[in-house]
This record gives C-alpha cells, structure tokens and sequence, in this order.
C-alpha cells in the first residue's frame, strides 16, 4: 500500500470537483511531512501519465483528480476532478 493512499482516499470523499488544500493540510491527510521537493519543485506535483509515474501522483489521478495552481511560496495547491476515478 502506498503512504500516499491517505490522499487518495482523502479526495475521492470529496464531493467538489475543485479542492484546495495548503501543504500544512496535505501534511496532516498523510500524517506524515512532504518531502522536502514537494516544496522546492513544483514538478514533483507533475501529472504524469504512464506506468512510470510517481506514487504521489497515482493518489490524485487514481482518486479522478489532476493538480493545478501549484504556489510554492504560499504553499498550496488545488485539485480539479478529471473524470472517473480509478482504483488505487
């Protein structure tokens, strides 16, 4: 099971095809602190398509979510529902 499945499970309850969340927010949904990229680069909140993706990722768009607005400075981000969810 992925330590990212607390995101995934978090944005499938969401009702709201656009949800915003601050790092800080992200961080007590996982229960743990984001590594330090996710806070450095904002490619590492990157849609990526493929089987290679990144485990982060698969939570979102596993969840029907893809990222948007990533702001490193204020640290937040939004999610914006894509479809169907898939499995994780």
């Amino acid at each position: 099971m992925s330590k990212y499945k607390p995101l995934y499970r978090w944005l499938q309850e969401k009702a709201a095809k656009d949800v915003a969340a601050s790092f800080t927010e992200l961080e007590a949904v996982l229960g743990f602190d984001l590594p330090p990229t996710a806070t450095k680069d904002s490619a590492w909140w990157a849609n990526e398509t493929g089987e290679s993706r990144h485990v982060q990722c698969r939570a979102w768009l596993d969840a029907g979510f893809e990222t948007r607005d990533v702001n490193l400075i204020k640290k937040s981000i939004r999610f914006v529902r894509e479809g169907a969810p898939g499995r994780a």
